[in-house]
């Protein structure tokens, strides 16, 4: 059974979706980086398993949603819930992940995702990826995407529907897109805000925030 972020998918026919894996892989790396930091040896079980991951599934240049999905850019019923595909390079730093292959996905889910059927912390997602893919004025148009799961409300939260009135992960998204975008991140341009534009438009400062992985 697997559950993923884009929660449209059956969850017991489901199996390697590209954000997941890559998520997945980045975590346990990291977990292994974690302990030889503090003098400890990598756990020969976590890299059997990240030796055995498999790789992000890929179809006509764009990474697919999962690999059970092949007709993940045919089938407009997939184009709805969060496009986590993105996500494999935004705040995860998208380890096995080929740029142009998400320049690739990130231009089509730009296109012809269903924005109204998505969700508040989809938009910061996107604009973490557009900042990594190097293109800081498309990360800006994201946060401000005049869709109706991205308006802020007067108390400072994203309406998502009845019953769901406060959407707060619209807000910690927005605060890290924000903190990435001015602080960048690992590999990041070496300048201030590389996730901004640099068009003479922006004037960006700030302080006490570390690099983003």
């Amino acid at each position: 059974m697997l559950q993923c972020a884009q929660e449209i998918f059956p969850k017991d026919k489901t199996f390697n979706p590209t954000f997941e894996l890559t998520y997945w892989r980045w975590g346990l790396e990291t977990a292994q980086n974690w302990r030889q930091r503090l003098g400890q040896s990598r756990v020969e079980k976590w890299d059997a398993v990240l030796r055995g991951l498999a790789k992000p599934p890929v179809a006509d240049g764009k990474y697919l949603f999962t690999e059970t999905t092949p007709d993940s850019y045919t089938n407009p019923k997939w184009n709805a819930d969060h496009p986590s595909v993105v996500g494999a390079l935004s705040f995860v730093p998208g380890p096995e992940i080929n740029f142009a292959t998400m320049q690739n996905t990130f231009d089509w889910v730009w296109k012809n995702w269903n924005w109204p059927h998505t969700w508040g912390w989809d938009y910061p997602m996107l604009a973490m990826t557009a900042a990594r893919l190097g293109e800081p004025e498309r990360a800006i148009d994201a946060l401000l995407l005049d869709t109706p799961k991205n308006h802020y409300g007067l108390n400072g939260h994203v309406y998502q529907r009845p019953g769901l009135t406060i959407y707060l992960p619209a807000n910690g998204g927005l605060l890290y897109a924000a903190a990435l975008m001015a602080a960048g991140w690992d590999g990041a341009p070496k300048k201030n805000a590389p996730g901004f534009p640099d068009n003479g438009q922006w004037s960006v400062r700030w302080e006490n925030l570390s690099i983003a992985p």
